[in-house]
């Protein structure tokens, strides 16, 4: 595959940095749009940073615009889950005024551990409520091709009754969910984001007018 151009679009976490490295480390083009340049510690010749807000449908239709392919990320947390969910509307809204139809969400809270107690399990249900709205944000809809990556509820042990977060998260598309490990997280997201970008090289739609 040749070398395509990916817009990441950074909120917070180390998550965004892999995903980068693993999409540079693949011949990709990428541009980082972050709120603060100088949170965003890699260099590399086919990487370049930009300015801008996740928050602001304008800034996501701007710098989507002329890219292949949209990976978003952004760790829900148990503070604001709702942030999560108007994030990821204002990234399908942006995505769809730029002209881009591929996006793809990275949405698991690696920073959030869970203990194996009912009340770290509360804590965490609208983390999980929150990915659940986003979802379905997703899934309502039908011209856009777009996979996201999200927590797998923590489910009670039987015997014990204690909560065991899993070690995988849930990858789903439109043609369905699957499970990755999370160790495996970046790979999965840049595998997503390729298989787009081969089914847009196969439509033969160029883009053009990136805007920086």
């Amino acid at each position: 595959m040749k070398a395509q151009k990916i817009a990441l679009f950074v909120n917070r976490g180390e998550a965004s940095q892999r995903l980068a490295t693993e999409a540079l480390r693949r011949g990709h083009n990428v541009t980082a749009i972050v709120t603060d340049e100088n949170e965003f510690s890699i260099r590399h010749p086919n990487l370049k940073v930009v300015k801008g807000d996740i928050r602001k449908k304008e800034d996501v239709k701007k710098y989507a615009k002329g890219h292949d392919v949209v990976i978003y990320t952004h760790e829900p947390t148990r503070d604001k889950p709702r942030e999560h969910v108007d994030i990821t509307r204002t990234v399908i809204e942006g995505v769809k005024e730029s002209g881009v139809n591929h996006i793809v969400g990275a949405a698991h809270p690696f920073g959030l551990p869970t203990e194996g107690t009912e009340e770290a399990y509360n804590e965490f249900k609208p983390v999980v409520k929150a990915q659940q709205e986003a979802l379905r944000l997703f899934q309502n809809e039908k011209d856009l091709h777009w996979g996201y990556a999200h927590s797998i509820e923590p489910e009670a042990e039987p015997k014990t009754g204690k909560y065991r977060a899993s070690e995988e998260i849930l990858f789903t598309t439109p043609e369905g969910e699957n499970r990755i490990y999370a160790k495996g997280y970046s790979s999965a997201i840049i595998d997503e984001a390729e298989n787009e970008l081969a089914l847009h090289e196969n439509t033969g739609t160029g883009k053009e007018g990136m805007e920086y």
